[in-house]
């Protein structure tokens, strides 16, 4: 039994005519008759009496054609549903995102695609990157956008990738600290002075702790967070250094605290992930394509 042959039955139910049906379908009035003789068959019963000039269907004809209106308006709804989400006129796209997005402008892209996709819903999960990529993975979200590196991301066969942006690491101190009389600085700098780390689980703090041991400096650690405003809130009243990226460094700057660029490279990516199996789901699909094409600004003041 397949869905045309009920299409066919139906029409020829509503017309009363093989001839007639045919025609409003668009097929030959001989390919019809085979088409329902063939499922009367199949069925072993017959759905019309044949007439010279009409059909009419018998008892189970009639309990055939109920049946199979309910199916048709249930195939068609669901070819409708289906082609909204094809054309993203349903449909919802869940979202990755760093607890540091807002300060890197990120949600603006979420709200850039929204203006020419205004029908799809968003599911945002903030995380950290690591906790991203394994959501990522095991397909609770559909894309990400996280801090990691190409060589991390190309041993992945998985994941279809694309870099947004550089962002460089300063370190940011109180207004009064002896360092402010420095325009930039070096690892060795920071040997008699007390430090605010990243905590254990950044992926910066391991990057950090072999830049002192290559310059032989014992770090004084106050005190371990990567909670950005609680670091340059500490750091502005004194306590201590801190590290933290360009971008956020100047998006909670105030008066209280002065940047100081890095003399050592130290610098974080920002990556759109997604998965390459991913990359056929409609709205995937469509949000990568608009990625690509993306003009992001980040600011910048080195």
């Amino acid at each position: 039994m397949q869905i045309q042959q009920l299409r066919y039955v139906v029409k020829a139910a509503e017309k009363k005519n093989f001839s007639a049906a045919a025609k409003e379908l668009y097929i030959s009035q001989p390919s019809l008759s085979q088409q329902i003789l063939k499922l009367e068959q199949e069925l072993e019963v017959p759905l019309f009496i044949r007439h010279s000039k009409s059909v009419t269907l018998t008892d189970a004809g009639e309990q055939f054609v109920l049946s199979a209106q309910r199916i048709i308006n249930n195939i068609d709804q669901l070819t409708d549903l289906m082609h909204k989400y094809s054309c993203l006129q349903s449909g919802t796209f869940r979202v990755g995102m760093l607890w540091i997005a807002s300060y890197l402008k990120l949600p603006q892209i979420l709200t850039d695609f929204r203006q020419q996709y205004p029908d799809i819903a968003y599911e945002l999960t903030i995380d950290g990157s690591k906790a991203l990529l394994e959501m990522l993975q095991s397909h609770t979200i559909n894309a990400a956008f996280l801090i990691s590196n190409e060589k991390e991301l190309q041993r992945n066969e998985e994941l279809y990738y694309q870099k947004l942006m550089d962002d460089y690491y300063v370190a940011v101190v109180d207004r009064n600290h002896p360092l402010t009389k420095k325009s930039i600085l070096k690892m060795e700098d920071f040997q008699e002075h007390t430090i605010i780390m990243p905590s254990k689980d950044s992926a910066f703090r391991l990057e950090l702790e072999l830049l002192f041991a290559k310059h032989y400096v014992t770090p004084r650690v106050v005190c371990e967070t990567s909670q950005s405003d609680i670091g340059m809130q500490l750091a502005e009243d004194g306590l201590g250094i801190y590290f933290s990226s360009n971008s956020i460094a100047h998006a909670l700057k105030t008066d209280n605290h002065v940047i100081i660029p890095l003399k050592e490279d130290l610098h974080r990516t920002i990556f759109y992930v997604t998965l390459k199996d991913l990359l056929d789901y409609p709205v995937t699909k469509r949000f990568t394509a608009f990625m690509k094409n993306y003009s992001f600004k980040t600011k910048s003041n080195k």
